[in-house]
């Protein structure tokens, strides 16, 4: 018989501004490919993150995790991008464009080493719209 595993998926949620922009591109180009994206004040988004990790059922607790612990994780990453200009105001992202593909990124590498042991990080879902989404896993 395999190792048991579990997945368990918790939703968090913060809101946040950006603007998609490439300094080397021409204006003419930005806003060919990134359209109202590419506001000079940007714009919003609510975005929800589903953040998954997996690991063994404990047979003290009957848990891969403790939620409080993966609460305490996530709030530490999320509540830095709560309410900012991410090109702006996250350092990561005055480098690295704000698209959803790299905060999804962004969000993974920020809790790959944080999660606490014996569960591991699964997968990330990072929906931006009520239409689209991105998920990350390396």
């Amino acid at each position: 018989m395999g190792e048991e595993n579990c997945t368990l998926t918790r939703i968090y949620y913060f809101s946040a501004a950006h603007r998609l922009h490439n300094d080397k591109f021409s204006d003419k180009k930005n806003k060919k490919i990134f359209g109202k994206c590419n506001n000079p004040k940007g714009h919003g988004h609510d975005y929800y993150v589903e953040l998954s990790v997996k690991g063994a059922i404990s047979p003290d607790t009957g848990m891969i995790i403790n939620i409080e612990d993966l609460d305490g994780v996530a709030f530490k990453i999320i509540d830095k991008l709560d309410h900012k200009r991410l090109d702006v105001e996250i350092e990561y992202f005055t480098k690295v464009n704000a698209s959803g593909e790299n905060i999804a990124k962004y969000l993974w590498k920020r809790f790959i080493d944080e999660i606490p042991s014996p569960a591991f990080l699964f997968h990330i879902r990072l929906w931006e719209t009520s239409e689209n989404f991105f998920d990350y896993k390396e």
